[in-house]
């Protein structure tokens, strides 16, 4: 079934070591979601290989989306969880990024109960908390 609208904002994936590293310029919309699930699969299974792992999403432009897509995330992350040994999901925004300051609370919803998760104004920040909590997980094995 085609999708009811055209996916909104856009999305780069990369791995950086255990960290699977999406760019997201927002706004962004349920069918960017399933764009980037889908294409998120690949590196999913290959990074899981190597243990545990962490999702870092590095919005610009703007980090609102609509709630059905927000919906749609928890259930993709959910899976990155309970699938292919995700511990952590982290969003970075630097200041001045639309939303910023006003939707952390729904993105916190999305990872309740799930993993870990955090907030970070930068990229470097964000990597280094995530390797410290891969390190912590793979010491307890």
């Amino acid at each position: 079934m085609a999708p009811l609208f055209p996916s909104h904002g856009k999305y780069s994936l990369y791995r950086d070591g255990q960290v699977l590293v999406t760019e997201v310029v927002g706004p962004w919309n349920l069918e960017l979601v399933q764009e980037w699930a889908r294409s998120a699969i690949p590196f999913s299974i290959e990074i899981q290989e190597d243990g545990p792992w962490a999702g870092i999403a590095i919005m610009s432009e703007s980090m609102l989306a609509t709630p059905d897509a927000m919906a749609a995330l928890r259930k993709v992350v959910a899976a990155s969880v309970e699938q292919f040994n995700c511990i952590a999901h982290i969003v970075v925004a630097a200041p001045g990024v639309a939303g910023k300051g006003v939707v952390e609370p729904a993105f916190e919803k999305v990872y309740e109960g799930l993993c870990l998760s955090g907030f970070f104004d930068d990229y470097v920040s964000a990597k280094q908390w995530a390797t410290k909590e891969i390190h912590q997980r793979n010491s307890q094995k």
